[in-house]
């Protein structure tokens, strides 16, 4: 629960797509599916219908929207928690129960007992809310996970000849040609480089950390497969089951063999998949 939401949810542009989303999702789930028999409730025409819910589902965004100007807000001062993202839903969904039972005893002078009418209009917006904001979130992380695999297939393609090394200074500390290098082992807080030169495998010392490489090498051959390692794609023999772990091969004699974590499994499956007609 302490952990940071992806901040693909909560970016202005998906936050924005998601409220329009839901907004014309609620919409036409009111007027198309009619849940709860809401079309018995009041005798009045479908036009009527069609116009009030409208207005209904627009003071209700209020609410989302409300929520979500709080949430830029608190984003400038910490990240944003699984805990916080989740407490804030279920908010939204009460404070819309709440709107909505509010404005059913004033405007249509309901007399029903408050605590009743409160549980079914938060039971109706969980089923209105929920459902958009699943199918939007289930999008957004497909689309990252899209955008990611074409990012890291254009870097794969379009390699460079030589790969910069440098320090956590941010120092050049070696430089070396694409081919000869294997892969990289993160150990505490430096990383090993494991490169060929000549007939031997050789190893250099490089005070920085795996997680500041992988940034720096965007546009280079390298494929983070484990949370100790990343290899060079074009080293890569086999990725092959050895009992229940995913291995890749490095040589043909499996002697240098690089683990591969559930974590970066589907990844590093997909982008041999993808690059299989190129090679």
């Amino acid at each position: 629960m302490a952990k940071l939401v992806p901040e693909y949810f909560v970016n202005r542009r998906n936050v924005t797509i998601q409220i329009l989303f839901t907004t014309v999702f609620a919409y036409f789930f009111i007027n198309v599916y009619q849940p709860f028999g809401s079309k018995d409730w009041y005798a009045v025409s479908w036009w009527v219908f069609s116009f009030v819910s409208g207005l209904i589902v627009l003071a209700g965004m209020l609410v989302v929207l409300a929520s979500r100007i709080i949430m830029f807000i608190v984003k400038k001062y910490r990240p944003i928690t699984i805990q916080y993202y989740l407490i804030m839903i279920v908010a939204e969904i009460v404070l819309k129960g709440a709107l909505y039972t509010f404005l059913e005893r004033i405007a249509l002078e309901d007399n029903t007992p408050f605590l009743p009418s409160m549980v079914l209009a938060v039971q109706n917006t969980s089923l209105i809310l929920l459902i958009p904001y699943l199918i939007s979130t289930l999008f957004f992380a497909w689309w990252e996970k899209k955008v990611n695999l074409e990012t890291l297939l254009r870097q794969l393609r379009f390699k460079p000849q030589f790969i910069p090394f440098k320090d956590e200074n941010g120092s050049l500390k070696l430089s070396i040609k694409s081919h000869d290098l294997v892969y990289l082992e993160a150990s505490d807080n430096y990383v090993i480089v494991h490169y060929q030169s000549g007939d031997g495998h050789k190893k250099y010392m490089l005070r920085n950390t795996l997680k500041n490489l992988e940034q720096q090498m965007e546009g280079y051959p390298l494929l983070r497969c484990h949370r100790s390692y990343m290899v060079n794609f074009d080293q890569i023999k086999m990725l092959k089951r050895d009992s229940s772990q995913l291995n890749l091969w490095l040589d043909d004699q499996g002697s240098i063999s690089i683990p591969v974590s559930k974590t970066y499994a589907q990844t590093v499956s997909e982008a041999m998949s993808k690059l299989r007609p190129w090679r």
